[in-house]
């Protein structure tokens, strides 16, 4: 019996690799060791399963990411599917420097070959491997452009993970323009478009490996 459901053929996993890592000392956090390889590589791994594309968005050390894509994942995913480009892009020149995830998120919807894209920090190393297919099924039959995973804090409130989430092309347009009007909170323009969520028992495995220390604890 397989692990996982097959990969969606009109999905592409964009890993959001982009930050500053000030949380880190300004650290590469994607490249930083988690548990024997690079932190990105769990994230990957993650994901590969369950897209037919991978790319990862990043600016700085694009060639290493370059690699890991190369020697870790694109020969699994090319052998399924042989046309699909993996590639690291670099936030679009147009867009200003260090503005957070929307304009990695941006920049995923305008480079993506495929009708949805499922964006993911690359500091969460335990996604689901249903992740994609959950979240697809609720987008068909809601209709809903923007589907975001939701988990239960412990104190039982709901608690979105805005940044982690299957996004439809066609939103970019209307992305663009919000962002040239200054926003740049993820969760703020979610909620502008037709979006809807999908809760997950697990709230660990959309845990933030986003301070030494946690990731010191979690290794």
């Amino acid at each position: 019996m397989a692990e996982h459901p097959p990969a969606y053929p009109d999905v592409t996993g964009w890993l959001l690799a982009g930050g500053e890592g000030r949380r880190i000392q300004g650290q590469d956090k994607g490249l930083i060791d988690y548990q024997g390889q690079p932190l990105a590589t769990w994230v990957l791994e993650r994901l590969a399963p369950q897209c037919a594309t991978l790319c990862i968005g990043a600016n700085r050390n694009l060639a290493r990411y370059q690699q890991l894509l190369e020697q870790r994942l694109t020969p699994v995913l090319k052998t399924e599917h042989p046309t699909a480009p993996h590639n690291v892009w670099p936030d679009d020149a147009d867009l200003p420097t260090q503005s957070g995830p929307l304009a990695g998120i941006i920049t995923a919807l305008r480079h993506a070959q495929t009708d949805w894209v499922l964006v993911a920090p690359c500091d969460t190393p335990h996604l689901p491997l249903d992740l994609v297919g959950r979240l697809m099924s609720h987008a068909m039959q809601t209709n809903a452009d923007i589907v975001i995973p939701c988990t239960q804090s412990g104190m039982g409130e709901a608690r979105h993970h805005w940044v982690c989430g299957l996004i439809r092309k066609r939103v970019c347009p209307d992305t663009v323009q919000q962002f040239v009007n200054g926003e740049r909170k993820v969760g703020n323009w979610v909620r502008t478009q037709q979006w809807s969520s999908v809760s997950f028992n697990d709230a660990s495995a959309f845990a933030n490996m986003n301070t030494l220390e946690t990731l010191r604890g979690r290794d």
